[in-house]
């Protein structure tokens, strides 16, 4: 049988050098700063979604309106015309 104190000694010189209490820090910063960027992704997705319609409205926006010369069909006459 093999003991239970026996640990190899590469693993047991591994897990002494790992700074636990570094990476417990990291892993909360993290999470503390995708906590944040969530909240902001939910904001920003409609307005990139929505970037087309936004081009294609400026578009229409700036481009030069076409102006239908229509001929007024009044009549000639000096006569008062009455519509009823």
């Amino acid at each position: 049988m093999y003991p239970n104190t026996y640990i190899r000694p590469s693993l047991f010189s591994t897990l002494k050098n790992i700074g636990w209490s570094n990476i417990l820090d990291g892993t909360q910063k993290t999470l503390g700063v995708i906590n944040q960027a969530i909240p902001i992704v939910y904001q920003v997705k409609p307005v990139v979604s929505n970037v087309r319609s936004m081009f294609k409205i400026a578009s229409a926006i700036n481009s030069p309106t076409e102006s239908n010369n229509i001929k007024s069909s009044t009549p000639k006459s000096s006569n008062p015309v009455f519509y009823i």
